[in-house]
């Protein structure tokens, strides 16, 4: 069983990667565009999850929406996409994934401060729950991923800050999931009281 340490550095390197989430969620650098012009008549187009704003009009609208026809972009083509759904989906798997990531922080509080009963059985319901948080992270990661190598409106762009930092935060979730699961096998012998 992992000891007090082990729970508070479980908790200081989870609260990293969930800034890391919450980061990626709402900062609309998912893909960006940036033109070759040169810097002081260049335009950047930035998507996020919920928006896409761009330079050009300085301004920010609700993406994908179809008013502005985002969503029949690719009908008619052979590609396998339906950006609409695929992004929507995206957007609420990552916002249950930032639901999923309070609920491990409340259970890490919740074995901190809370009777042994939970101190030695806590950390199981918590490697499962940062298991599902970095699960789904991967699903969000993966659409946008897809949908972007797969729609048309998507040429020559690339990926942003955002979804880099959704990798991080997956990347750091497993990890930590790993890392806990490995010590609390392996690194503690026996009960070790966490008072």
């Amino acid at each position: 069983m992992p000891t007090r340490n082990a729970y508070i550095a479980t908790t200081a390197i989870f609260l990293a990667t969930f800034g890391f989430q919450l980061a990626s969620l709402f900062d609309p650098k998912w893909v960006q565009y940036t033109s070759p012009e040169p810097p002081e008549t260049r335009t950047e187009v930035n998507y996020g999850l919920f928006q896409k704003c761009s330079t050009l009009t300085d301004d920010c609208r609700r993406f994908p929406t179809n008013s502005y026809g985002d969503c029949d972009h690719d009908k008619g083509s052979n590609r396998w996409v339906n950006l609409c759904l695929e992004w929507r989906v995206a957007a609420g798997v990552a916002v249950a994934a930032a639901i999923v990531g309070l609920w491990v922080l409340a259970g890490l509080g919740t074995v901190l401060y809370s009777g042994e009963r939970w101190h030695a059985t806590g950390w199981k319901h918590i490697l499962g729950l940062v298991g599902i948080f970095a699960g789904l992270q991967i699903v969000s990661m993966g659409l946008i991923a897809h949908v972007t190598q797969t729609s048309s409106i998507f040429a020559h762009h690339h990926y942003g800050a955002s979804f880099i930092f959704s990798n991080v935060s997956w990347a750091l979730s497993a990890a930590l999931a790993l890392g806990v699961m490995l010590y609390a096998r392996y690194g503690t012998q026996g009960y070790i009281s966490l008072e």
